[in-house]
């Protein structure tokens, strides 16, 4: 077991905005983007993943209500995030459950009653940001306390750019 800690940096540019997930090495991983749009979907990849999301702007949003992400080559769903009330969320897949609790601006990801398998905190600066034209601000640090796997570690590092305000 070894503890991995990612970095998430919120990017804005004109007209676009997102996240970028980078490792202890510095090298990033990941992304999550979109144009500034209500009906444009969002966009998730690293390397191996290509995903996408869509969702209303307009939609009521009730215990229950779910959002989709679906693999962009297949048009299958990967997961589905589901708001049960503020504070509390459960992404469900095919194969496995996780329960998603925000507390205090930090989400904690496993099943009820366990300790907890990543934990992703604000972070006020971290002291370097990656070189691009984009406006990067350090955002999350994002502490994983058991191994995961790729699709794992995605899920928990769009889930703030997914979820329901």
């Amino acid at each position: 077991m070894g503890i991995r800690e990612l970095i998430t940096f919120r990017i804005s540019g004109r007209g676009v905005w997102g996240y970028e997930f980078y490792d202890e090495a510095r090298q990033k991983i990941g992304s999550v983007s979109s144009s500034v749009s209500p009906s444009l979907p969002v966009r998730i990849e690293s390397q191996n993943i290509h995903w996408y999301s869509r969702f209303e702007m307009d939609t009521t949003i009730i215990p229950g209500i779910g959002r989709r992400v679906h693999d962009n080559q297949t048009g299958n769903e990967v997961f589905r995030l589901i708001y049960w009330r503020p504070g509390l969320y459960q992404v469900r897949s095919n194969s496995q459950s996780v329960q998603v609790e925000v507390k205090e601006g930090r989400y904690l990801f496993g099943q009820q009653g366990m300790p907890a398998t990543a934990l992703s905190e604000r972070i006020p600066d971290i002291g370097w940001q990656p070189a691009s034209s984009f406006e990067y601000e350090a955002y999350f640090k994002t502490t994983f306390y058991e191994k995961v796997n790729e699709v794992f570690a995605l899920m928990v590092l769009s889930f703030p750019a997914l979820r329901f305000y």
